[in-house]
């Protein structure tokens, strides 16, 4: 088994393009790592989102503005509260399940009960932004309010980082198409021309520098010749001399 592995070093050490795509794949696993472990330790499976509308953010003391990027933690139901804003929790629910990759961020107006299980819990919800959001949110299906079943997770906190939200969220919308969710055709391009660049820049550098080399070495060749006669001019001048 070592033999196998010093070949593989062997090889990564000579090829730049596999130590490149060797360090990319390293990084993309790390970063699967750190959040899968974000996941785990917030017991939900979108910790971090950007918010994406105006619905939570009023007039006046807007509570998440769009591009908002939001921390989210998952919580037994008996610790999501109602109220009025600022003080009703929110939640990050799905509210049609044929669409689960659908989200909604509101706040609990009201938490209806009928047994004290996880099952029993529903939530009625409405957004903070009372221009768009008059009423309390009525989803089909749900006369009761959105179950415990579909919540994703309870608002944590913002994260503080300014333009960060809104990159991520132009890099979506130019990514995928927002009325159907497929990718976008000229996003697949531009991840194309990215990897094609990639690897047509770690195979075009490397053959640049043996011609340098070849180069440098062809200079010292031409040197010596020049060096020569000079030196013997030198001595039949002296040799003249005396």
């Amino acid at each position: 088994m070592s033999a196998y592995i010093r070949k593989f070093w062997k090889f990564i050490k000579r090829n730049e393009t596999a130590r490149g795509l060797l360090l990319v794949g390293i990084v993309i696993l790390g970063a699967l790592a750190v959040w899968g472990g974000v996941r785990l330790a917030l017991n939900t499976e979108y910790p971090v989102l950007v918010v994406s509308s105006g619905s939570m953010c009023p007039p006046i003391n807007c509570t998440l503005p769009v591009g908002a990027l939001i921390v989210i933690r998952g919580q037994d139901p008996n610790t999501i509260v109602a109220g009025p804003p600022p003080n009703g929790s929110i939640i990050v629910f799905r509210p049609y399940p044929s669409q689960p990759d659908f989200l909604v961020v509101h706040r609990v107006r009201q938490v209806n009960i009928t047994n004290q299980t996880g099952k029993g819990y529903f939530f009625v919800t409405q957004g903070d932004n009372y221009v768009t959001n008059p009423g309390r949110d009525s989803w089909p299906g749900y006369p009761n309010g959105v179950p415990y079943s579909v919540v994703v997770g309870t608002y944590q906190y913002t994260i503080p980082v300014p333009y960060l939200g809104s990159a991520i969220l132009d890099i979506r919308n130019f990514m995928y198409n927002d009325t159907t969710g497929a990718p976008r055709p000229e996003g697949i391009l531009v991840i194309v021309i990215l990897i094609i660049a990639l690897f047509a820049f770690e195979v075009i550098e490397p053959s640049k520098k043996p011609k340098q080399e070849a180069s440098s070495s062809e200079a010292k060749v031409d040197q010596a010749p020049t060096q020569a006669p000079s030196s013997s001019i030198q001595k039949i001048l002296v040799y003249g001399a005396t």
